[in-house]
């Protein structure tokens, strides 16, 4: 591997690019494990309890809250960026094989929750070196690109192994020895990419980064509305998933069916999606362009659970596949529009972290609201909220168009 300040800025670019293909390939199986297999698994082979479940859920937030803590203590190491990103990966793979070989629901949920807190730990890592390493004007057009292969492979993958469980759910163990590679694989392919070293802190205490959720106001109030929006969308995700299992909803959807709904239909379309939320992404107004995905996940969310029908449960799924195109670009990438030069890892830790908070608490109040007003309203209360938050936003149009970082 060459050092970074030897190669040129294309160089830089081209390999970036390269090595982010192969990441994004193996973390489509990896989304597919998170969003809908380990969940199906521990519902359906180990009869998991709501805890437990709920642990499972959030395991991938808790990682983006632990972020914030590693980015801190990564900062004057000495160790490269790409270093960084890709330890919490090895953890990850070292964690779906132990998880693959247990016959116990408690040690599974445990390896489960710690190999997909390395799987999103390592986040702001990736959005530094794509700040440091991508035009300012093409990140939305790069990123977009190893997306498209994560969300279409999540797509095959979920088919693939929902075909595999329906055979016989014991297959899960071979199906998460694969995922355990694939956790591996990840890692090699960022400790490929070209990056710097990470920068030194400015604080000792390792929350020191909200700071600037203060200091840069306008930062500060969209991270707000992101708060309100994203707990409105992620506290009903493991609902998606338990509506169409459990048999408590009457619904008790095969493996196929789940992996349907919850994976091959969304990732279908957030494939289609992914270039023209791109390109809006790098031209358009980003504050306006948050308001219209916010919109678009109300619209899909309350469809989702208006009924038991599988037409209206499915287009609540394209809506939502559709808003996520959208809201994966600008999740990853916005705050490359809004940090200053050599604070993109700093910015991305907070909204990392916060997103990581929501997350966690998100699924167990999930599970808690829908056992008292039941799964509809819970639909039709997180779209009100993601309403809320789109007119909260229309203040800060005029900031949407802040120049990017890099």
């Amino acid at each position: 591997m060459k050092d970074y300040s030897n190669l040129s800025k294309p160089d830089i670019t081209r390999r970036t690019y390269t090595c982010d293909l192969a990441r994004g390939s193996f973390e489509g199986m990896l989304s597919t494990g998170s969003q809908t297999f380990c969940l199906f698994i521990a519902i359906r082979y180990f009869n998991a309890d709501e805890t437990l479940k709920s642990l499972i859920a959030a395991a991938p937030f808790m990682g983006m809250f632990l972020s914030l803590i590693l980015v801190h203590y990564a900062g004057g190491t000495g160790l490269r960026k790409a270093s960084w990103g890709a330890i919490p990966s090895v953890l990850t793979g070292t964690f779906l094989l132990m998880a693959a070989w247990t016959t116990s629901a408690e040690w599974f949920a445990l390896f489960v929750v710690i190999a997909y807190i390395g799987r999103s730990a390592l986040l702001p890592f990736l959005t530094d070196i794509y700040g440091d390493n991508y035009p300012a004007h093409l990140r939305g057009h790069y990123f977009s690109r190893a997306l498209i292969l994560t969300v279409g492979i999540s797509a095959a993958f979920g088919y693939a192994g929902s075909l595999l469980l329906e055979i016989n759910i014991e297959n899960f163990t071979w199906l998460l020895t694969l995922l355990a590679f694939c956790g591996f694989a990840k890692a090699v392919s960022i400790y490929l990419m070209p990056s710097k070293i990470m920068e030194e802190n400015s604080h000792r205490n390792p929350f020191g980064n909200f700071k600037y959720i203060f200091q840069d106001r306008s930062f500060g109030y969209v991270l707000l509305t992101w708060f309100i929006m994203g707990f409105a969308n992620l506290w009903t995700i493991p609902l998606r998933v338990d509506y169409v299992t459990s048999a408590e909803y009457g619904i008790e959807g095969s493996a196929i069916f789940v992996a349907l709904i919850i994976t091959i239909i969304p990732d279908t379309l957030r494939m289609l999606f992914i270039p023209f939320w791109a390109r809006l992404f790098d031209r358009m107004n980003f504050v306006t362009l948050r308001i219209v995905l916010n919109l678009l996940f109300a619209l899909g969310v309350s469809a989702f659970f208006l009924s038991k029908n599988p037409w209206i449960i499915g287009t609540g799924s394209a809506l939502i596949g559709i808003a996520f195109a959208g809201g994966s670009i600008a999740w990853n990438l916005w705050v490359t529009k809004y940090a200053p030069p050599g604070k993109t890892a700093a910015y991305m830790s907070v909204h990392v972290s916060l997103t990581g908070i929501r997350g966690t608490i998100g699924p167990i109040i999930g599970y808690w609201a829908a056992s008292q007003i039941g799964l509809l309203n819970v639909g039709l209360v997180s779209a009100a909220m993601m309403v809320i938050a789109s007119l909260m936003l229309i203040p800060e149009i005029k900031h949407g168009q802040r120049e990017p970082s890099g």
